[in-house]
């Protein structure tokens, strides 16, 4: 195989992993427009203690049964995992935890079990688990094809303390975005998280952090150009030419945007118009994640849990905690810190820590039908520019699907994944 140069622009996970895929066999150059890989950009220490402690933001973490591509690629690059529990508490604004589950480990099963009481909660309860034994068979028959989240629940009856109060603010958190652009989200795709096995499988994360997982995916890359903010790329002969703002070009034989759908759209639209009409389609929201030890944004009756949903039905979406020192062991015994997305309710401002806000992609029946078209017009010979990322692959856009993605990049450009599935 000709050892080709490579351009991959954009650093989230989707840039690294195509950089440690590509980079095995290839000359890879990652261009990324943050001061440091875009996968930890925001990441911030807590100095409680004096020992600063490293914390992604956000925090990222997945689970086997659904990340199987991430998982064997943090395996072969090197990575370790470990296991987290993400047990939850949801509570009203006035503080009620109205429903609340634990992990119990059986072996190497985590079953999520029901721990308060109340009418509330065994209606809740009770809809999960016909979601769980209907909704896969429903998914396996085609039922669901052509229907929205929204399309589906009110076909089946669904009551509104299960979708209102639990289904809902779940995938508005994993998703991050509103509960009207998860109710917009195809069947297929929130049905098939639900049934993946991940429920029963428990939830893992780099055991040191989004740093060390970074150091391990740039392995195998030739050249890091940080601060490096890329505007354009042409056509350039037989190959492709990277433009930056300053006005350096760059010429190589392929490019990779693992960029956002829409920053992608742009930087494709004078060599790939198809492509960028394609990628015009998928829909974006913007997200806030904040890194505080403002205890007071969890309720005391939902303390026992290291996740919590405060779900007020006059907002967009929830809001969710997380409780970092049950996640991160090297915060075991500090002060409390916490990380808040779409903070409802602003923490103590002497205790933030740090805070971003991100653009995430989205699914729609329309931008679904769209990513398939690019997914095949990717299957062309000859191309030299390509499109990677979460918002591309099925699924919903998280680290898996980006995985995916760059996974599906290097199989067109002759490299097969190294762990024996592709």
């Amino acid at each position: 195989m000709t050892k080709l140069n490579i351009a991959i622009v954009g650093s989230g996970i989707a840039g690294l992993a195509a950089a440690w895929l590509l980079g095995r066999r290839h000359a890879v150059t990652l261009y990324e427009r943050h001061p440091r890989p875009g996968m930890g950009a925001f990441n911030v220490d807590d100095a409680d203690g004096g020992q600063a402690v490293r914390i992604d933001l956000p925090l990222r973490v997945f689970k086997s049964g659904y990340y199987d591509t991430l998982m064997a690629l943090y395996r072969a690059s090197g990575v370790q995992m470990q296991p987290t529990d993400h047990a939850a508490a949801f509570t009203t604004p006035q503080g009620e935890t109205y429903f609340r589950y634990r992990n119990l480990q059986l072996g190497r099963r985590s079953v999520p079990v029901p721990a308060v009481t109340g009418r509330r909660w065994r209606r809740i309860a009770g809809e999960a688990l016909r979601l769980m034994f209907c909704a896969p068979r429903d998914l396996a028959s085609g039922a669901l094809r052509g229907l929205s989240l929204d399309d589906y629940l009110r076909q089946r009856g669904y009551g509104a303390d299960f979708v209102n109060g639990m289904l809902l603010p779940s995938f508005a958190a994993i998703c991050t975005c509103s509960y009207d652009a998860v109710r917009r989200y195809p069947a297929e795709v929130i049905v098939g998280f639900f049934s993946s096995g991940s429920l029963f499988s428990g939830t893992w994360r780099a055991r040191y952090g989004a740093d060390d997982a970074i150091r391990r995916l740039l392995q195998p890359c030739q050249g890091l150009r940080c601060g490096a903010d890329v505007v354009g790329v042409t056509a350039a002969g037989d190959g492709m030419c990277v433009v930056e703002r300053d006005g350096r070009e760059a010429r190589f034989d392929h490019v990779v945007l693992a960029v956002q759908a829409h920053q992608a759209a742009v930087l494709g639209q004078a060599t790939d118009p198809a492509a960028a009409a394609l990628l015009a389609r998928v829909p974006h929201e913007s997200s806030e994640v904040v890194v505080h030890g403002d205890a007071a944004l969890v309720p005391a009756s939902a303390r026992a849990a290291p996740v919590h949903f405060h779900v007020d039905p006059a907002a967009s979406g929830p809001m969710a905690n997380i409780h970092l020192n049950r996640i991160v062991p090297e915060l075991s015994g500090r002060a409390s810190v916490y990380q808040t997305w779409n903070p409802l309710l602003e923490p103590h401002a002497p205790t933030v820590i740090g805070r971003a806000r991100f653009q995430r992609p989205l699914v729609s029946l329309d931008s679904q039908a769209a990513m398939a078209e690019l997914v095949a017009a990717q299957r062309d010979d000859g191309r030299r520019l390509w499109f990677c990322g979460s918002y591309l692959m099925p699924g919903i856009p998280l680290l898996e699907s980006a995985a995916q993605s760059a996974l599906h990049v290097a199989n067109r450009l002759g490299l097969p994944a190294p762990w024996g599935r592709d």
